[in-house]
């Protein structure tokens, strides 16, 4: 049995500690493209030590390697790491390879951010599923490009029966960017009820009504949340401590509820001089596994 396959083996029964050693073993032993790919692979999803596993990764590109693997991961520590035009340029490389889901994501998220908002829809349509949180990119991605026509189809079809979901708050975000209030309340009150909302979400919603003239319940979400906001603040002064939970850990989360109940407490006031509480939307990078001679996901070793 080779290194990388006992290295694996161990892997995949959870001896960790056990299989890093086997792996940095396999590249002491030769550097090759699949014992490189495969320690820079465990560097960067167990270890998330992104420095060590692009060092490693630029010594496979070094190599030419036939497969995705390598660029894939390459260009998403480059996506991480802010490096959008770096990340397009190695994306483009993987997909030459192989046209594998992970880098079309990625290099969609590399050209929303180099403000190829056209590319990026593009990109994000190839692979979204119904409703999932790909769509959501996409729609985004078409309002940034002023495309409000095909954002809004999309949003119009937003269908809560899909097996992958993403929500109904996500829609509403998207529909309150083009200022169709009527569409973003209908979306808010969907989901108001069913989970702990955020001062973030609240204040989207509460500009929404207002935008509608509804002050009434503008004002009442607002209060509520504040209520909700003082009984945070307690508990958490309440909360005993211990060595998992410091006094420096209450501190600071009861600061931070503070600051939340103090955002709150003026947030009616600023809605009403024109503020509008902005947009907090941020692309994430994806990945996968990418391990020569992995078994359950039927990838053969490197040849």
């Amino acid at each position: 049995m080779t290194l990388n396959k006992e290295a694996l083996m161990l892997f995949e029964n959870n001896q960790y500690d056990e299989a890093l050693y086997l792996f940095e073993e396999a590249v002491k032993v030769e550097r090759t493209v699949q014992s490189l790919n495969n320690l820079a692979w465990i560097y960067l999803y167990e270890e998330e030590d992104l420095y060590r596993a692009k060092i490693i990764l630029e010594e496979v590109i070094e190599q030419k390697p036939k497969s995705h693997f390598p660029y894939n991961m390459l260009g998403e520590i480059a996506i991480k790491e802010g490096r959008w035009i770096e990340a397009k340029e190695i994306l483009m490389k993987s997909l030459a390879l192989f046209p594998s889901t992970e880098a079309i994501h990625n290099l969609a998220v590399a050209h929303y951010y180099l403000g190829d908002f056209q590319k990026a829809a593009e990109g994000f349509n190839k692979i979204a599923k119904d409703a999932d949180v790909i769509r959501w990119y996409e729609v985004m991605a078409h309002i940034q490009y002023k495309n409000v026509p095909s954002a809004k189809s999309i949003l119009n079809r937003w269908n809560d029966q899909s097996d992958d979901y993403i929500g109904a708050i996500e829609a509403a975000d998207a529909y309150l960017e083009m200022e169709y209030f009527e569409e973003a309340l209908l979306m808010f009150e969907k989901e108001w009820h069913q989970y702990v909302v955020s001062p973030y979400i609240n204040g989207r919603y509460a500009y929404t009504l207002f935008q509608l003239g509804d002050l009434h319940t503008c004002l009442e979400i607002i209060n509520q949340a504040i209520e909700v906001k003082k009984t945070e603040i307690i508990e958490e002064q309440q909360e005993p401590c211990d060595e998992h939970w410091t006094v420096t850990d209450k501190t600071e989360r009861v600061a931070e509820l503070q600051l939340e109940k103090i955002e709150l407490d003026q947030l009616f006031v600023q809605i009403q001089s024109g503020f509008r509480p902005p947009l907090d939307f941020e692309l994430k990078a994806t990945g996968g596994c990418y391990l020569f001679g992995c078994q359950q996901h039927q990838h053969l070793e490197y040849k």
